[in-house]
């Protein structure tokens, strides 16, 4: 082996650098991609199908007005509608609690966030 084969430049081509790292080609890393806007998408359609179950409650706690924002479970929402006339009422064992602070309304950042990411409409 000469010098220049031994120390000499090597490629820099970064299709060959990835396809060497990844062990993919750059056909198969594009389809990956792809995929994973797909699956991207087929999440924010799930968070789309949530926005019936998003609750806004408002009440008092400990002697402050406070409100949040439910994601209830699907299984619980008859058992949560009727906790709501309940005096005391434990949410987090209805779903989860996406969003809460104290004070009689929720911030114009935060509404649009849950209509941004639930695809709610009236909130």
């Amino acid at each position: 082996m000469s010098f220049a084969e031994k120390y000499g430049k090597k490629s820099t081509n970064t299709a060959q650098k990835i396809q060497k790292k990844s062990g993919a080609g750059i056909d198969e890393l594009l389809k990956k991609k792809k995929e994973g806007g797909q699956k991207a998408s087929q999440m924010k359609n799930k968070k789309n199908a949530n926005a019936d179950l998003i609750y806004l409650v408002k009440g008092i706690d400990d002697g402050r007005n406070a409100w949040y924002y439910v994601l209830v479970d699907r299984l619980k929402v008859s058992l949560f509608l009727k906790a709501l006339n309940d005096d005391i009422i434990h949410l987090e064992n209805y779903g989860k609690i996406l969003y809460s602070a104290y004070g009689d309304e929720p911030p114009k950042d935060i509404t649009d966030k849950i209509k941004e990411e639930y695809g709610v409409e009236d909130v």
